[in-house]
């Protein structure tokens, strides 16, 4: 038993560096391609792409059953039954999805006056369909940890579908020239060669069980039990995180909604990478020691030391997100410099719910996390169209931080019923952050005033965070090495 517990927490702690590296370099290759594809196309086809795309993902999360959950966590997920039938189950869903977006393609199109839409979302359906047909090699590899199959996949089909994407737009321009819209289905179709060249991967290439189109009785009811609670949270998490998007697209022009959506991918790298961390590491320690007496403060470490990444995060994107915006994006994409300095005090928001989050989960409280999804979305409904009215796309965008404030409440609430006390801490690394975020955007415009010199600024407000938080960074590591030692 000792020799299998220790294998698997060697699996586990490769897994985790394979997952956390592995999602660095999607992010990196996400970025070059965002960056090459500007000077490329124009900021329209970034916004049609970005709806479209919104649309797709609300369908896919309106009916996310679980599969990929429930056979990594199915003690029967080994099963052949199991797997074949978690498959079908998967098929006939990513035909149903596609069917969905032929449905919606027209009043979708005539919603946001966008004939070209009546085309856009049904192709864009088909990447649901094949994501459907996938194998299930992918959620039996994670269930085993054999993690750096799937992040080697991931990767590799990611750098196939950017060339692709990057490769369409050169000849597209060629072929139609640099400002037409018919540009638009240049990312579409390097996601389709992506999702094609998946599917062919996943059944082709890697290790684990065939399918076969199968359906069990006794596995469907297993896998239907587990998918309705799975069904809930992706739908609140859905219109959390998408809900400003479809509001946003209704109120400014489709080439504002694009470079909205250039600042929305910078502003949350971060996030996602601390997002990412709390789930790999955060939450199934938390998980271990939910029964202990001292609970507080295993979750007041545990939580420490994504509250100092993610203030530094925000920090960096409230000083450095401007002169980068400058030395990336051409001046049709100038727009972006403040917007990001927007998004960057829901990152801060979001880092400070999602790490209240990890302990809700290990306790069990799924239910003040749905209320924290649920607030959000009300404070979407509320602040975000207020905002826009009182103050345009700015007041839009300080609605959206206060509908985060509302989720963060609403966790805090939920931790401190559970017996922690988080609202001092989380008050004074507010308080941080916003005196790092703002000496850092002081120092920038003090070396380049006027936004002129994007790389001088640039070094200069990031010096500011890395002194800053890595002063703290380093304290912290010094106050508790015993501690991270023994973990």
């Amino acid at each position: 038993m000792e020799t299998s517990g220790r294998s698997i927490a060697r699996r586990a702690v490769r897994g985790s560096v394979w997952t956390l590296g592995g999602y660095g370099a999607g992010q990196l290759l996400r970025l070059v391609a965002n960056v090459i594809l500007a000077r490329l196309l124009f900021p329209e086809v970034f916004g049609l792409m970005a709806l479209t795309f919104t649309f797709i993902q609300g369908l896919a999360m309106f009916s996310d059953v679980g599969i990929g959950p429930s056979i990594v966590q199915n003690p029967r997920g080994d099963e052949p039954r199991f797997l074949d039938t978690a498959f079908t189950i998967g098929a006939v869903r990513g035909v149903a999805l596609w069917l969905a977006s032929v449905a919606i393609a027209l009043p979708v199109a005539r919603i946001y006056g966008q004939p070209v839409l009546l085309w856009l979302v049904p192709a864009a359906g088909l990447t649901a369909l094949l994501s459907g047909v996938e194998s299930t090699s992918v959620h039996w590899l994670r269930r085993h940890l054999r993690l750096e199959w799937v992040t080697s996949v991931d990767l590799g089909t990611q750098v196939l579908g950017m060339a692709a994407t990057v490769a369409l737009a050169v000849v597209g321009r060629h072929l139609v020239g640099p400002n037409d819209i018919r540009l638009v289905w240049a990312p579409l179709g390097g996601n389709l060669i992506q999702s094609v060249v998946r599917v062919a991967v996943t059944h082709l290439a890697m290790p684990g069980p065939r399918n076969r189109f199968r359906l069990d009785r006794e596995m469907v009811a297993a896998q239907l039990r587990f998918g309705r609670w799975v069904f809930l949270s992706t739908l609140l998490t859905f219109l959390a995180s998408q809900s400003d998007r479809l509001l946003l697209a209704r109120l400014v022009s489709m080439a504002e909604f694009g470079v909205f959506g250039i600042a929305a991918t910078l502003a949350s790298i971060p996030t996602l990478a601390i997002e990412k961390l709390g789930g790999a590491v955060a939450f199934p320690a938390l998980s271990r020691m939910a029964n202990r007496t001292d609970f507080d403060r295993v979750y007041e470490r545990a939580r420490a030391p994504l509250l100092l990444a993610g203030a530094a995060a925000a920090s960096a994107l409230f000083g450095c997100g401007p002169p980068l915006v400058e030395l990336l994006y051409d001046a049709r994409y100038a727009d972006a410099r403040w917007m990001i300095q927007f998004l960057a005090a829901g990152a801060w928001l979001q880092t400070l719910s999602g790490s209240n989050g990890a302990a809700l989960l290990a306790l069990g409280r799924v239910n003040v996390m749905a209320a924290g999804s649920g607030a959000k979305v009300a404070g979407i409904a509320l602040f975000f169209p207020l905002g826009f009215h009182l103050a345009g796309l700015r007041g839009a965008l300080v609605g959206l931080a206060l509908s985060d404030l509302a989720r963060y409440a609403v966790s805090a609430w939920g931790v401190r019923r559970a017996g922690m006390r988080p609202l001092r801490v989380d008050a004074t690394h507010t308080a941080l952050v916003a005196g790092v975020a703002l000496l850092g955007d002081a120092a920038a415009r003090a070396v380049a005033p006027g936004g002129r010199g994007a790389p001088l600024a640039l070094a200069a407000a990031a010096a500011v965070t890395v002194v800053v938080w890595g002063a703290l960074g380093l304290r912290y590591y010094r106050e508790n090495r015993a501690h991270l030692a023994r973990s």
